[in-house]
């Protein structure tokens, strides 16, 4: 499997959504590799073997906030993706 992750270091929620990741992966056993790229972006992206996790939402969790998946989101894509449902 292939993790990739943009994602801005500027951003604490961001850093956030990459330590949720590597640490997933290692308590599980998972066998990824994991590509990291920083880069200005207002949200993270999570890439796994070329499919990319995106927000279903239509409005922003609360004011001011980023659309992006929150934790429990990327923890079910690489679920899905590990079981290959």
């Amino acid at each position: 499997m292939e993790i990739g992750l943009i994602y801005s270091s500027k951003d604490p929620r961001q850093t956030q959504a990459r330590d949720f990741v590597k640490k997933f992966v290692r308590e599980r056993g998972i066998l990824a590799r994991i590509v990291e790229s920083e880069q200005p972006v207002q949200s993270p992206t999570v890439i796994i073997n070329g499919r990319a996790l995106k927000d279903q939402r239509q409005k922003p969790r609360g004011k001011d906030e980023a659309m992006y998946p929150s934790t429990s989101d990327i923890a079910r894509f690489l679920e899905r993706h590990l079981w290959g449902i």
